[in-house]
């Protein structure tokens, strides 16, 4: 779903932001996916060693976020006002972990969006409902 370009910008932007601070990376894809990879590291792990369950719910928040960006386009104002997941594997304790999320529904100010969140095996480690308010 994002462009090469979409991409560069919000990797640009994530600069000094907690998506910087947890490693997060935006995938450009063709299809109608929003993909962001977090690697496994101690920013993004609690005391076992597995990524935090926040984490994941970071993450998801900032694929929802990317994809409403490029639904409404990038000079829009999105907010997640609604995050709920299912944490239903522990991920294992290196590599990466890589949201994708599927657009549900777009309205003019409510964009509701689904991330999955997989290990590089493709395992599902979590499902995440998000939900953006969006204004221009």
């Amino acid at each position: 779903m994002l462009t090469e370009k979409e991409c560069e910008v919000m990797n640009a932007l994530s600069k000094d932001t907690l998506m910087e601070a947890l490693g997060m990376r935006f995938v450009s894809t063709d299809d109608d996916v929003v993909v962001v990879k977090m690697p496994i590291s101690k920013s993004t792990r609690q005391h076992m060693g597995i990524v935090h369950g926040g984490a994941y719910l970071a993450l998801a928040e900032t694929v929802a976020g990317a994809g409403s960006l490029h639904v409404a386009g990038l000079d829009a104002k999105v907010c997640g006002i609604e995050v709920s997941g299912n944490h239903v594997q522990m991920s294992p304790f290196e590599g990466y972990v890589t949201g994708f999320g599927s657009l549900i529904s777009a309205g003019h100010t409510i964009h509701v969006w689904n991330v999955d969140v997989k290990d590089e095996e493709g395992n599902l480690l979590s499902t995440i409902r998000v939900v953006n308010r969006i204004e221009k």
